[in-house]
């Protein structure tokens, strides 16, 4: 079997499905009909989160239908974050401290080296943020040019 390579781009196996794809380095490892999948998926989160404001992880999950796990992603990718006034937030990925989004909180990010950085496969937009205060709410969508 041959593959044939475009510029910038490499032959990896898609994280959900397992197919094998030509990988440009941009978001998730998904094959395109996975890509589409979450892309639809994201969708109705964010229009969920659009239409009715904050809601917990467990709700958006029910009324959309998307999967826990995935609406978890969104908030490791810095999609969607959870606000300041919530008393649940998810852990730095490193020290465990709360933070509102990403996978890592300012100060674990700031102790990786740049070599790490790349070894990881990590970028800015997955440091997240750690809340102020600890009282209630819920998640709510970030407009960041997603669609």
């Amino acid at each position: 079997m041959s593959y044939e390579r475009k510029s910038n781009s490499e032959i990896r196996t898609c994280v959900r499905c397992g197919k094998i794809f030509q990988y440009y380095g941009i978001g998730r490892c998904y094959c395109p009909s996975c890509k589409k999948q979450d892309d639809e998926a994201f969708k109705k989160v964010k229009a969920y989160i659009y239409e009715n404001g904050t809601a917990t992880v467990m709700e958006v999950s029910e009324k959309t239908g998307v999967p826990v796990r995935f609406i978890r992603l969104y908030l490791k990718d810095n999609r969607i974050e959870i606000p300041e006034d919530s008393p649940i937030f998810i852990q730095c990925e490193r020290c465990g401290v709360n933070i509102r989004s990403g996978r890592l909180c300012p100060d674990c990010a700031n102790a990786l080296t740049n070599e790490m950085r790349l070894e990881l496969d990590f970028n800015n937009d997955q440091i997240g943020e750690i809340p102020k205060k600890y009282t209630s709410g819920k998640m709510r969508f970030l407009d960041k040019n997603n669609d």
